[in-house]
């Protein structure tokens, strides 16, 4: 066991040490702005759209969370252990692992939706620019 462990500090050790490039003496450190053309159109499209679905997500999520609840507690016939968040008792009725599945699906999507909205909004946006 004594040998595996030093087999495991010394990946460590070397893992931890620093790695030096040849040109040490690399005035140029600055990093470069990107230029307009640098990126094709389709990429910075992509970049966006990923940029607004994972910043949508959490707020998607909440939303799905609270409608879900309450579609939960209305089905239940108002029992007071499907109430929604905030009223929510320490008891209360777990999820079940498909309805977990459907919330996430759900956040998902809505996120997606988003992103697709604004992608169809920025290139309307784009036509009524041009001359």
């Amino acid at each position: 066991m004594s040998r595996r462990l030093a087999l495991i500090l010394c990946a460590l050790l070397l893992l931890a040490l620093p790695v030096y490039s040849q040109d040490q003496n690399a005035d140029d450190t600055e990093p470069e702005e990107y230029q307009e053309e640098e990126f094709a159109p389709f990429l910075r499209n992509l970049r966006r759209a990923e940029i607004i679905m994972l910043g949508s997500f959490p707020i998607t999520l909440f939303l799905s969370l609270e409608v879900f609840d309450i579609y939960r507690y209305v089905d239940n016939d108002r029992d007071p252990q499907y109430a929604p968040w905030p009223f929510r008792p320490p008891n209360a009725a777990p999820y079940e692992s498909y309805q977990t599945a459907a919330i996430l699906v759900s956040a998902v999507s809505a996120s997606l939706l988003i992103a697709v909205v604004d992608y169809i909004i920025g290139r309307a946006k784009e036509k009524r620019l041009e001359p």
